[in-house]
């Protein structure tokens, strides 16, 4: 196909990353903002070898799930995906796509467990981080676009919690405080438990730790360190793997990737006596032990280094008793990692994941490796984005 060619089509499914996909004569063609089921008439943008992009010139038939976008940044903004759908349906959207990944990758669940769309589906991030872009005088702050480097101008996120919305809408107030800002700079704007606080580029080596309330208690967290952004996500998260530490009753939990203890810091509030936790951020490290101490473990276990430097452990490891955790960024397990716990005396662990792709690669390797997937669970952690996460359990 070429470009400014315009097509009849129908949409068959959403692919992962919110694109709808069409055929014609047999060529793949991505449509964005488009629905199964609708019918249109499209323009190719983009031809590529293998597949085509294109975009809506008008339709013809919408899906009964369309709505209007009620934010004015809609299409512009790279952060959300699904505001032209009811929020129900997208997560039935992304459990299509989960299963589409499923069966391409040749993995397949014994149990998968209904999927979990936490509530609000807005207005639920505790984390922005906007940036600036200055053309001559004038001054845009916001998100950085599809393009990585023009920046979206907002006064306002749909998706932030209405306290960040509250201090972003005071900064932009500010004649002084814009003025200030340059080329380049970013900003983080954190609502936590005891406030709203923000910072330019790196919060200062000495500021004070934030504290995040959670459905078992109080977590400390450096300001720079990683915590998950959205409150009610994250609970659905440690029920998940609280039904499984239930149902094992280990006597001792790594947490591999595990930041402030997190994962850490729950297990030792279901009664875990023995906890590791690896992380690679000095700082979360030194957060995970206070907070594993505020949770019962006198003695915190935690190794401040990547997550290799632990893969030792799991050699000497009493396995019947040990229930493993890990939570990778999103570029998933290394191969060396996955090795080592094929080739470790577990039986049972729990795979956190932000990225379904690298889950599925990874899923792929355990598999041959020894293990079975026993159960898995879609959580909707980032309505209204193309982001979904997984909570998965593998045994022998």
């Amino acid at each position: 196909m070429e470009a400014g060619q315009e097509f009849q089509c129908e949409i068959e499914k959403c692919v992962f990353g919110s694109d709808g996909l069409t055929r014609i004569d047999g060529e793949v063609v991505f449509i964005p903002g488009t629905l199964p089921g609708e019918k249109l008439i499209a323009k190719i943008t983009a031809p590529k070898k293998n597949f085509s992009r294109a975009e809506v010139v008008r339709f013809g038939v919408t899906s009964p799930h369309r709505q209007e976008p009620v934010c004015p940044y809609f299409g512009r903004c790279p952060g959300c995906q699904y505001l032209h759908t009811d929020y129900a349906y997208e997560t039935e959207l992304k459990l299509a796509q989960l299963k589409d990944l499923l069966a391409s990758s040749g993995v397949e669940p014994e149990k998968m467990l209904e999927p979990v769309s936490p509530q609000p589906s807005e207005g639920y991030r505790n984390k922005v981080v906007l940036h600036v872009h200055t053309i001559g005088a004038a001054v845009k702050f916001g998100y950085v676009m599809q393009d990585n480097q023009t920046v979206c101008d907002i006064d306002h996120c749909l998706l932030a919690h209405p306290a960040i919305n509250e201090e972003l809408k005071r900064l932009r107030g500010d004649r002084s405080y814009m003025a200030s800002l340059r080329e380049g700079m970013d900003v983080t704007i954190r609502n936590t438990a005891r406030g709203v606080q923000s910072w330019r580029n790196a919060p200062a080596k000495n500021a004070t730790w934030l504290r995040e309330q959670l459905s078992f208690g109080e977590l400390s967290v450096p300001c720079g360190s990683f915590f998950q952004v959205n409150k009610e996500g994250a609970d659905a998260l440690l029920s998940a793997v609280g039904r499984i530490i239930d149902r094992l009753e280990p006597n001792r939990f790594i947490d591999l990737y595990g930041g402030v203890g997190f994962f850490g810091s729950y297990a030792a509030s279901r009664g875990v006596k023995d906890v590791l936790v690896v992380e690679s951020d000095a700082a979360a490290a030194e957060a995970a032990k206070f907070n594993l101490k505020k949770f019962g473990i006198s003695e915190p276990q935690v190794i401040a280094g990547d997550a290799g430097l632990a893969l030792k452990e799991l050699k000497s490891t009493e396995a019947p008793d040990t229930l493993l955790l890990v939570d990778p960024p999103r570029g998933g397990l290394t191969l060396r990692a996955a090795m080592c716990i094929t080739g470790s005396a577990l039986e049972n662990f729990i795979y956190i994941s932000c990225n379904p792709a690298t889950w599925a690669r990874d899923a792929v390797r355990l598999q041959k490796g020894g293990f079975k997937l026993s159960e898995l669970q879609l959580v909707n952690m980032f309505p209204r984005t193309e982001h979904f996460e997984l909570v998965s359990f593998f045994c022998r």
